[in-house]
């Protein structure tokens, strides 16, 4: 390609980023970390959170799979915007070749990890990402093996290992800590990841009593607020 034609095609890439990042800030009231920190859109999340006044109830936020820190980072600068004396809990085993739960492509979790990383250390760029937030306690370890010391949590949010096992154990290591109102959200439900969407089902069907309401925003997050 001549450098003529490259520039032409880096430049509107360019100016969709700063674009983007312009408008993320107007409606957010903070910067966005870097684009490739945050796989899995956390601004669904930040809408309910907003929307549901989660902000205004007792408790912590947890987060089940920081990965590389940019969904981190936006729960705990929505924190600072409302200043808000919350903590963000993110529980990691920071270990890419952890979970070999299969896709439908048949392709695991770990190999989509391993090259969003490209060679580069995982928890590395987590503390990068992370290094200005405050109110980020950072737990690294197996979820299984982890017991999340805060005594009231208003939102959690689950995407570590994806096998039905740990879906099932990660979202009781905060239901029973989940007060009224609060949230507990799933990413990757509805999609090629069978045992997310099953285990979250059942446990909607075992909780229903207790269930103020479930809904999803597309393309794969699933919302259960507890009465």
């Amino acid at each position: 390609m001549k450098l003529s034609g490259y520039i032409k095609k880096i430049i509107p890439l360019k100016l969709k980023l700063a674009v983007n990042r312009y408008l993320f800030t107007k409606k957010y009231g903070f910067l966005p970390p870097p684009l490739f920190t945050d796989m899995g859109g956390y601004e669904y999340l930040l809408d309910a959170i907003i929307q549901q006044k989660i902000c205004q109830l007792e408790g912590d936020f947890v987060e089940i799979g920081a990965f590389l820190g940019g969904g981190t980072y936006k729960l705990s600068k929505l924190i600072d915007k409302f200043a808000l004396d919350k903590k963000v809990y993110a529980v990691d085993v920071f270990d890419p070749d952890f979970d070999k739960t299969e896709r439908g492509d048949g392709k695991t979790m770990s190999e989509l990890y391993n090259f969003q990383l490209k060679g580069k250390n995982q928890y590395e760029i987590y503390k990068k990402t992370t290094k200005d937030c405050k109110n980020v306690i950072t737990l690294s370890g197996d979820s299984k093996k982890i017991a999340v010391p805060c005594q009231k949590i208003s939102f959690a949010y689950i995407d570590g290992n994806h096998s039905a096992e740990y879906v099932r154990n990660d979202f009781y290591l905060v239901w029973d800590k989940l007060v009224s109102r609060g949230i507990v959200a799933f990413d990757d439900y509805g999609c090629d990841l069978l045992g997310v969407t099953e285990m979250a089902d059942w446990l909607i069907s075992q909780h229903s009593d207790k269930i103020l309401r479930t809904w999803r925003t597309p393309p794969k997050t699933l919302f259960i607020q507890k009465k």
